[in-house]
């Protein structure tokens, strides 16, 4: 998907505050975003397939599959990605 100007330059002026860091923390930041790129969709598919397994009841596994679906939406939405 192409970017539009205001995303380039939401995402230029977020490289420019992130090279201000100390290159621990940018190192620290960059780490734990790819921590959670790497996991939260898995953990909210695990969840809706353990829901599944249980009878799918649309119980409280359910739950919280939408709550870390929705935090999966947020987070793709984030320009951290385009600067890490």
């Amino acid at each position: 998907m192409a970017l539009n100007e205001k995303q380039k330059t939401a995402i230029a002026n977020l490289r420019t505050e992130m090279l201000k860091l100390d290159p621990d923390a940018y190192q620290r930041i960059r780490e734990d975003f790819y921590r959670i790129a790497d996991n939260l969709k898995p953990l909210a598919d695990a969840l809706e397939i353990a829901d599944a397994d249980l009878g799918g009841n649309a119980g409280p596994l359910l739950d919280e599959h939408y709550i870390f679906a929705q935090m999966y939406d947020l987070f793709r939405k984030s320009n951290l990605g385009g600067v890490v």
